[in-house]
């Protein structure tokens, strides 16, 4: 809690370059994987999504635990910054074994192989990314500071994402679709995420972290202790619904632009490349927002807007239709999507209750359970998304008839939509703003400043 400078924007942006490789894996899983299983490896859309599913609460559960392990390392072996480079040969191993499967014969090779890849490619993402999302709250006290810090996160998250839709285009031939061509793209992903999280680890080098005593943590303490913080429940709430809203729109995008507008590969890789580059400039004016509004405030707007725009476009767009995605969707929902980015600098600021409450500074336990309900949201959206594709009847690579193309517009439509406009409405009854922040801070600078006197 002493006083410290300001961070450099070098060294703003260096920590977050990191997210470039890591949102690029997470997106071509989240709208790529479920895809390529089903459609060029071949392996029944029920039996994909368990199996995406199982993996993802695997890697939901080992979430915390990573959580508490680094709170642990903390002065050690580099403190979290030690487990960005490991976290990153990892995750890059896990991309290749994810999308360069081995000549599968039957289903039960193909579901194996997708479960055994994608488990693997999860404990590389989560050595990576729970250490290094706790660093960004421990490398500035000033919440105005964090909340730019996570901009620049997110809007490198979305180079990422946009990376993920642009490289499969660039192997695309006449024998393999973006879908297919994920195969040679993934030599570069895996460059990538290697690089990216290398240059993370080297750029916050020189960064005096935040640090405090951490008491050990049992098994069961990583799991529980953050839900008894009456700031965080319903923080974790809302953002476990948006997630659920965000897990079934990645999982459904392809089959809808695909089954539902009958829209070309190019068509799509553009659609995807314009919301993530609209994404990535809206999230400036987000932060903006969130510093003269607060970040309750823009969040609980934002959410609810995204929700029913989303809930509107999608279903009144008809079959062949570009210009009302592109305008609608990739332009305008684009906007609205950039207000996700202030519920982890929420998340920092009840971190700093946690402090006040418990004496410790435990960001790896807060952001393992963070990362473990993301997770085991994405988990549950995926499964459900692969059920309802064979529930409504949905045949891979064929022509879809009405009812079935009219099914995906609903799910991608209002079944999306009403996600974010709960998670809005969560947000809006939040009470935990920047008054109460306010105070927070005062009481910790309060015990920080007789800690110096006792020193001295």
């Amino acid at each position: 809690m002493s006083p410290r400078p300001l961070l450099p924007l070098s060294v703003q942006i260096g920590y977050a370059v990191a997210e470039i490789g890591q949102n690029l894996s997470e997106t071509a899983v989240r709208i790529f994987l479920l895809n390529y299983y089903t459609d060029v490896v071949g392996l029944n859309p029920r039996l994909a999504g368990l199996a995406v599913g199982l993996s993802l609460l695997w890697d939901a559960v080992i979430d915390p635990l990573m959580g508490a392990i680094s709170d642990r390392t903390l002065g050690r072996f580099g403190g979290r910054r030690g487990y960005l480079p490991v976290g990153g040969v990892l995750l890059a191993i896990g991309v290749l074994l994810v999308f360069r499967p081995p000549h599968l014969e039957g289903q039960a090779a193909m579901f194996g192989w997708l479960l055994f890849a994608a488990c693997f490619l999860g404990t590389g993402m989560t050595v990576l990314s729970v250490p290094y999302m706790a660093m960004g709250g421990e490398m500035t006290d000033d919440p105005h500071e964090r909340t730019a810090l996570f901009g620049w996160r997110f809007a490198c998250a979305n180079i990422g994402g946009m990376l993920a839709v642009g490289l499969p285009v660039l192997f695309v031939t006449e024998r393999a679709d973006s879908v297919a061509a994920m195969a040679p793209a993934a030599l570069a992903a895996a460059g990538i995420v290697v690089a990216t999280a290398c240059l993370s680890w080297r750029a916050t080098a020189r960064v005096q972290f935040r640090q405090a005593p951490v008491a050990p943590t049992g098994t069961w303490t990583a799991f529980s202790e953050p839900l008894r913080n009456r700031a965080f429940r319903p923080l974790l709430l809302a953002y476990v619904v948006a997630t659920l809203g965000i897990g079934v729109n990645a999982a459904t995008a392809v089959y809808y632009y695909q089954y539902r507008l009958g829209l070309s590969q190019t068509q799509i890789s553009t659609l995807l490349g314009c919301f993530l580059g609209v994404f990535t400039l809206g999230i400036l004016g987000w932060v903006r927002l969130a510093q003269r509004f607060g970040k309750r405030q823009a969040m609980a707007v934002g959410g609810v807007c995204l929700g029913l725009a989303n809930s509107v476009v999608y279903v009144v767009a008809p079959p062949g239709s570009l210009l009302l995605p592109l305008v609608g969707g990739a332009l305008g929902l684009g906007l609205l999507v950039g207000c996700i980015v202030l519920i982890d600098a929420q998340l920092t600021d009840v971190i700093d209750h946690d402090q006040v409450r418990s004496g410790q500074l435990r960001s790896g336990l807060y952001f393992g359970v963070w990362r473990f309900a993301s997770k085991l949201a994405r988990a549950v959206a995926i499964a459900l998304t692969g059920h309802v594709l064979e529930g409504i009847g949905f045949v891979p690579n064929q022509p879809q008839g009405t009812y079935v193309a009219w099914m995906l517009a609903l799910l991608f439509g209002p079944g999306v939509g009403t996600f974010f406009v709960l998670a809005g409405w969560i947000l809006w009854r939040y009470r935990f703003g920047e008054g109460e922040q306010a105070q927070v801070r005062r009481i910790l600078e309060r015990r920080a400043g007789r800690q110096r006197r006792r020193v001295r």
